[in-house]
């Protein structure tokens, strides 16, 4: 029997359909991506599983027994509670079982034979039940998810929303359920965190459903994809990588399908109307007729108005040197985010500042617009640049404007028509554009807030956080454009797919300090990335101690297994980081056509980056056939 079954049912809020005569299930350990637009039902669904809501028809049934563990609301906790005691709390039997046994032991000590073998009975079912590997296991996932031993002693009630939707979050993994229901679990967690979530989902060995705007999440950690559009479910085999070539696919015969229909209906009503008056066609007419009418239309593919359209047009020509920071320090008290940074940004670079959470990231954007004074360092912007800077709050969106008159302020002298003509591929259509800005959604103010900055016209883009509250379709065609962009750009964003398509330079803040990499994500991760599995050694040194009682043959079996596993995936992650290495290395080539011949520190520079991604692209091709060498034996 499936986990959890939903049949035929249907789901309206406000007269609106969310979900029609929908079909789902899950069976045991499936590893499902459950996608759409914003607002399509993606939540809802998850509503129906838990039983939050009751459908207005159909059927919701879950296993007899099932565990359904969800992303939802943090319990009532005390303000005073500490972090780690609201994790400990999802483990009480085991505390409790802890406690009894450590009294049973002092008893025993004492010469209490009695308490032999109540110690017995309950120390076995406190092994079965994990009971020497809990707090090693609460430890490795609050450290995953981006908290500090030293953060383990905070309050509650001294918590910041973001590491309580961390907290939250950690509750739900920590639990043994059969089906983890995990509604956008990423938010609010930087890369790293991000990257552990993906090892946790991968080693899972039971069911979840998540719903993500992260793609290259969705492609580690999903096998089959389901999409939530029209108030109707569809199901894909393959991640979210699969399920778009399929898509392709399916819209393309549905074209052709639909072009097909439309010209045999339009040859019909042609041949009817040509001989409707006709006394010895009468019955050959109504016959048409009453076909026509019969005749399951097909439906016309999506239309591309329903989809964000971005176009940031062409850009005043700067001067080759855009920006030019030079040793930015800034911090708070005597605690610096960053010291010593210095890069520069040229025409048409694309430039990317990544790092863990509060490590500066934004503070150095702002600082670059010359929002914030540094404590020491200089920014110097090149001839004719003018700056763009997306705020992710969209404190520059004034409440008390409506879309049209926000929109507005960037180009006045636009026509209402053309401005409502512009807001349309923005999704703001009919009167929507009179929607006061207080109103707005999260991605409904992304949107509006990306249209105002394609209006000003600047050849630099500060952009922090672009991609939030964007669905998934809506970042893909952001991304596009941003391909497409004339000027030069500097991106803040944990949206690892934007950053490894659309940089070819990494400003990284962390600790402290700032480095600077030249290359996408994928390729400064395969160069500095630690091993993976010393940091979670370190994490869970009380799970091995108790592995280690383990036979030596069933060691060496499950390590022989697992080595297999690892080459098989690094040989996988290495082909795709050599793609979009050569792809770099192309790049390259192409702006050695471009480069001024007199600008010598220029090509200087290119030739290094040339010779040292043509180094990295080496050794990428000696460890893929290295380790191909390795399976084969």
């Amino acid at each position: 029997m499936s986990l959890t079954r939903l049949e035929n049912v249907s789901m309206s809020f406000n007269g609106r359909s969310v979900l029609d005569s929908v079909d789902f299930r899950v069976e045991q350990g499936e590893k499902i991506g459950l996608i759409g637009r914003n607002g399509a039902g993606k939540s809802t669904l998850f509503r129906l599983i838990t039983g939050e809501i009751e459908a207005e028809d159909g059927t919701a049934e879950h296993m007899r027994k099932a565990r359904i563990a969800c992303l939802a609301q943090l319990p009532d906790v005390s303000d005073s509670k500490t972090l780690y005691d609201v994790a400990l709390s999802r483990f009480s039997t085991l505390v409790e079982q802890e406690r009894k046994l450590h009294e049973l032991s002092d008893r025993m000590g004492e010469g209490d034979e009695s308490a032999i073998e109540e110690y017995g009975t309950l120390e076995d079912a406190f092994r079965v039940a994990n009971g020497y590997g809990y707090r090693a296991q609460i430890k490795r996932v609050l450290c995953g998810l981006g908290f500090r031993e030293d953060e383990f002693g905070l309050v509650f009630g001294a918590l910041s929303g973001g590491q309580r939707t961390r907290l939250m979050l950690a509750l739900v993994l920590l639990v043994d359920a059969d089906l983890l229901l995990l509604d956008e679990p990423e938010n609010h967690l930087d890369l790293q965190a991000r990257e552990w979530l993906e090892s946790f989902l991968k080693d899972w060995n039971k069911a979840f459903v998540i719903i993500s705007h992260d793609r290259q999440m969705l492609n580690a950690v999903t096998t089959r994809t389901v999409e939530v559009e029209r108030g109707g479910l569809r199901g894909f085999s393959g991640n979210y990588a699969a399920y778009l070539k399929e898509k392709i696919l399916i819209r393309e015969n549905q074209a052709k399908d639909y072009q097909r229909q439309q010209e045999f209906i339009a040859r019909e009503e042609s041949w009817i109307n040509r001989f409707r008056y006709k006394n010895t066609k009468a019955r050959q007419v109504q016959s048409r007729i009453k076909q026509l009418k019969s005749l399951e239309r097909i439906e016309p593919p999506q239309s591309e108005a329903t989809t964000v359209k971005f176009s940031l047009g062409e850009v005043v020509r700067s001067a080759q040197v855009v920006l030019d920071a030079r040793e930015l320090t800034m911090g708070y008290g005597e605690t610096p985010l960053y010291e010593n940074v210095s890069f520069t940004v040229e025409r048409g670079e694309r430039v990317g500042i990544i790092g863990p959470n509060g490590s500066g990231k934004t503070t150095m954007l702002r600082q670059l617009a010359g929002q914030l004074a540094a404590a020491t360092g200089l920014v110097t912007l090149g001839s004719k640049v003018s700056i763009g800077f997306y705020d992710q709050h969209h404190e520059d969106l004034h409440t008390g404007d409506d879309v049209l008159s926000a929109v507005r302020r960037g180009d006045p002298k636009m026509t209402q028509e053309l401005l409502r003509s512009f807001l349309g591929r923005f999704l703001f259509s009919g009167d929507d554009v009179f929607k006061p800005v207080s109103t707005l959604s999260g991605g409904e103010r992304s949107r509006l807030a990306v249209a105002k900055l394609i209006l000003s016209k600047a050849n630099l883009l500060l952009l922090d956080e672009p991609t939030n509250h964007l669905d998934t379709a809506s970042r893909e065609a952001l991304e596009g454009a941003l391909r497409d962009y004339p000027g030069s750009i500097v991106a803040v964003s944990h949206d690892r797919a934007l950053i490894d398509r659309l940089v070819d330079k990494l400003v990284i803040v962390d600790d402290g300090h700032a480095t600077v990499h030249l290359g996408n994500y994928s390729h400064y991760r395969w160069k500095d990335t630690p091993d993976q599995g010393e940091q979670e050694n370190s994490l869970t040194s009380d799970a091995l101690r108790i592995r280690k009682k383990k036979t030596r043959r069933a060691v060496r079996r499950k390590t022989d297994e697992k080595a297999t596993r690892k080459r098989g995936k690094r040989m996988e992650s290495l082909e795709d980081q050599i793609q979009q290495v050569e792809s770099l290395v192309g790049d390259c080539e192409e702006r050695f056509t471009k480069a001024d011949p007199k600008n010598h520190e220029q090509l200087v520079e290119l030739k290094e980056e040339y010779e040292g991604l043509k180094n990295d692209l080496g050794e990428m091709y000696q460890e893929w056939e290295e380790l191909s060498e390795d399976t084969t034996q």
